[in-house]
């Protein structure tokens, strides 16, 4: 009998209120103040409904309230260690995952149980969502491309909010990696430790690359992560090239896998919105040859299902350039596939690499692609 709840652990550097978090980032939150802790969601039994709303069962508990004044045995140490501890026990992958734009406090910790249940037919995962400032109201990427204002500053302050949690954000990924030590030393070898960033998640991620290159980021951080995995971009696509901060997510993953799709949500809203910028997630990386080599460039687009054959998708009032275009690593069984053989430590199988000739097509550039097979 499935499950009927997840427990999602937590971090973020929302402001506090009460038994929760602001949604709204009008009201700015500390750059670098912590709170950690964990949430019972509801989980729905079926790994297709992707787009099927679900709730938090009670109010988050806030336990890591220290802000890792004690970094090995205070509070907030003790909830990552719980986190992993949980992972060994359940023998799941330790996922690290960073939300994109347009989440709320309470979305991001519901994203994180749809992942973790949209996989767990072909790997277990224990999640840990940071979920940094996002006003968390839907924006339509239509909207955008069509110039409307409203939509570009609503987009735009989103981008403020994950630039400025790359303070907290650097700080977390310091302790996660003490986290791991002890989790070395308590088990004789951690879990499997992968990071997820999707969107905008991946601005956060490079603002807290950037904070942690002052002097957090150091050797023996090297191979923190098993494996990230940076889908659909909301970056530029020079944001891997070696002098800016996101390339140090080589460094802190052992391997890396940047998965693109023809996308239209940054192909065209995204570009309008960034003045014209070339995004990540659709063209690829600027230069494949600069690209450290434990970095994989996959273009999923070939091997994606066709929209018309995912209707029930659309049931609940989300537009093709968002639920099946850009949200693909949820929404698309084939993507999921992919992802999830990544997640679980294993050799992709339905991958075709690309020989050097035909790696970049049409300014995409890619290293391997998922193969149009007719479904």
């Amino acid at each position: 009998m499935p499950a009927k709840d997840l427990v999602v652990f937590y971090a973020t550097n929302r402001r506090r209120i009460s038994d929760a978090f602001d949604a709204i980032s009008a009201e700015v939150p500390d750059n670098r103040r912590l709170w950690l802790g964990k949430a019972a969601v509801e989980m729905l039994g079926d790994p297709d409904r992707t787009e099927a709303p679900r709730h938090l069962l009670t109010h988050p508990e806030i336990p890591g309230d220290d802000d890792f004044e004690d970094p090995d045995t205070g509070a907030a140490a003790q909830v990552l260690d719980a986190w992993l501890d949980g992972a060994v026990s359940r023998q799941a992958v330790a996922l690290f995952f960073v939300h994109g734009f347009a989440n709320s406090f309470g979305s991001a910790l519901e994203r994180a149980a749809q992942v973790t249940e949209f996989y767990s037919q072909a790997v277990a995962l224990a999640p840990f969502a940071f979920s940094w400032p996002s006003d968390g109201r839907v924006i339509d990427p239509q909207k955008i491309a069509t110039g409307a204002d409203a939509a570009i500053d609503q987009y735009k302050a989103d981008q403020t909010d994950a630039t400025g949690a790359g303070g907290a954000l650097a700080r977390l990924l310091r302790e996660v990696h003490r986290a791991r030590l002890r989790a070395k030393k308590a088990f004789g070898a951690p879990p499997r430790m992968v990071l997820l960033a999707h969107s905008m998640g991946n601005l956060a991620l490079s603002a807290g690359l950037a904070v942690m290159r002052n002097g957090l980021l150091t050797a023996d951080m090297a191979g923190t992560f098993d494996h990230a995995v940076l889908v659909a971009s909301d970056v530029p696509n020079t944001a891997l090239d070696p002098q800016e901060p996101l390339s140090e997510i080589a460094h802190l993953a052992r391997a890396v896998t940047v998965v693109i799709s023809r996308d239209n949500t940054l192909a065209i809203a995204s570009r309008i919105a960034n003045g014209g910028s070339r995004r990540l997630g659709h063209f690829g990386p600027a230069q494949l040859r600069v690209l450290p080599a434990n970095v994989t460039v996959v273009d999923y687009f070939l091997g994606l299902q066709a929209p018309q054959s995912k209707p029930e998708l659309f049931q609940v009032g989300g537009t093709e350039w968002d639920i099946v275009e850009h949200q693909y690593y949820r929404n698309d069984r084939k993507a999921r596939i992919d992802l999830a053989q990544v997640l679980a430590g294993l050799q992709p199988s339905g991958r075709i690499p690309l020989p050097p000739g035909e790696q970049v097509d049409h300014e995409r550039a890619r290293h391997m692609i998922l193969p149009f097979t007719g479904v």
